[in-house]
């Protein structure tokens, strides 16, 4: 990269654009590394997708809602010399999430993966055995793909020469690269409720079952084998306890501050320019959507043209203050679609179907203060096209009356007469409030084969000192990846990549 080895320890001033989960973790790490560092945020508040909202005495986590691989996070505290059970506790959920079929079936996916495949026999009549090679076929692409794909930058040759590396390579054609998840599912598992179970995966970064690339089975074996946990306190907890670190550590962190251009002289990054105010910076390391930058930051010839990808899926998302309770539920459940594939053609012509699947999620199962006693707090979403100027309002008006019609005869309740509060997030309010392009939650989709290499990479080829983190680029969207991209950039900037 562009720091010699022996400067790389040098005190540089650094810009962190973006203040989510990756834009607050590169500043802890970079703090950690001895580095003069300024987290400019546009909000009055951190976190990015990872913020909450209170209805009355409601309260409703936003963004995130599962949270796998606390490892990351625990190594991401140690950088910085702490530990992370002095900010932030959390448990392992024994059920991970409760499913229901449009037949009537109700399966409880069970972390543990021999009762899970006991519970499936039982109730879809899937060979135990058949599911438990799954998850060891899961945890193979896991294992192979990792260190290869997650871990390091795809865009450094240097980075294929490892053994490592060179290994995964040689097991390419028993990664799934060549097929979709849902042809491998099948396969796999045959048995339709299971294969619906297994496909859902792939909307975990906003993709499609039937075009993207089986690799992403590998996420069946990060929930059921190494394990979903709740933080105590709700998902925002995990914010609360990086915003501290960040104090900590020093962070100069600017609120208010939304950036409005990247300054670069020649080949070189030199500042941001806030308003009139102009911060100097050695590295700027940009932490929003990477369309952004090239819409609206970046005026200079050397930029690149965006490679032409889907963006992934967005969301309506209705928060419900619901005055009753429904032991029925659990923490995370869905409400599965009576034709997956359908849902899954509307939404790549960019409409929501009649039948969507409905997830559901109701933190006062966990934290029994998010909602007052004898109530629950209803998070429910759909998955919809990006926005590309669809009829929100109406789409939201009628997709309100399905959920609560099918939410009301599975649960056999008059849901609506419980609502005593509603707030509505559409893909223009998610575009609004995060600056992904159209909404679409976790920046590209990832539905073809190639499309872990097309993402964008984590530092800029032709203008020296920019770098790049967040669900918008390599390796991707959620908690744990975008961890592993703060990790890629503190390690190209320090000349470890």
């Amino acid at each position: 990269m562009d720091v010699p080895q022996g400067a790389q320890r040098q005190k540089q001033q650094i810009v962190v654009v973006g203040a989510g989960i990756a834009g607050m973790a590169t500043a802890i790490r970079l703090a950690a590394a001895g580095h003069q560092v300024r987290l400019c945020e546009a909000n009055t508040h951190l976190g990015g997708k990872l913020t909450d909202t209170y209805l009355g005495e409601y309260r409703f986590d936003n963004g995130p809602s599962l949270f796998t691989m606390p490892d990351l996070l625990e190594e991401l505290f140690s950088v910085a010399g702490k530990k992370l059970s002095d900010f932030l506790e959390y448990e392992r959920l024994d059920l991970v999430t409760r499913y229901f079929y449009p037949d009537g079936i109700v399966l409880n996916a069970w972390s543990d993966s021999e009762r899970f495949a006991s519970e499936a026999n039982q109730k879809t009549g899937i060979p135990k055995s058949r599911l438990l090679r799954y998850f060891g076929r899961a945890g193979f692409i896991y294992e192979t793909t990792t260190p290869v794909f997650l871990e390091r930058s795809l865009h450094r040759w240097s980075n294929y020469l490892r053994a490592i590396a060179l290994r995964g390579i040689v097991r390419l054609p028993w990664l799934g690269t060549h097929i979709s998840m849902h042809r491998f599912n099948a396969l796999w598992l045959q048995e339709p409720h299971m294969v619906q179970l297994f496909d859902r995966f792939a909307t975990y970064n906003g993709s499609d079952p039937y075009r993207a690339p089986a690799t992403l089975a590998q996420i069946a074996h990060i929930e059921h084998a190494l394990g979903a946990w709740y933080p105590k306190g709700g998902m925002i907890a995990i914010r609360n306890a990086l915003q501290q670190l960040l104090e900590l550590m020093g962070v100069e962190v600017l609120y208010n501050h939304r950036v409005d251009e990247v300054l670069t002289h020649e080949t070189r990054v030199t500042a941001v320019r806030v308003g009139e105010k102009i911060l100097d910076a050695d590295k700027v390391v940009f932490g929003g959507d990477v369309h952004q930058l090239y819409e609206r930051l970046l005026h200079t010839k050397l930029q690149l043209k965006l490679k032409q990808q889907d963006l992934s899926t967005s969301a309506i998302i209705f928060q419900w203050a619901v005055a009753d309770t429904h032991p029925q539920l659990d923490l995370h459940n869905i409400f599965f679609s009576s034709d997956y594939k359908h849902e899954f053609k509307q939404l790549a012509t960019g409409k929501v179907t009649d039948d969507p699947t409905i997830y559901l999620y109701v933190s006062a199962r966990k934290n029994q203060s998010d909602a007052p006693p004898g109530c629950e707090n209803w998070f429910v979403m759909i998955n919809t096209p990006p926005n590309s100027g669809q009829d929100w309002e109406s789409q939201v008006a009628k997709s309100r009356a399905q959920i609560l019609k099918r939410l009301e005869d599975v649960l056999q309740a008059s849901i609506g007469a419980q609502i005593v509060a509603e707030s509505v997030i559409t893909p223009v309010e998610l575009e609004k409030r995060t600056g992904s392009k159209g909404g679409a939650i976790y920046g590209n989709a990832s539905n073809t084969r190639w499309a872990a290499f097309l993402r964008h990479a984590n530092y800029s080829s032709r203008i020296k000192g920019l770098y790049f983190v967040g669900g918008s680029v390599h390796p991707g969207g959620g908690i744990p990846l975008c961890l592993y991209s703060a990790r890629i950039v503190d390690e190209l900037i320090h000349g470890r990549q």
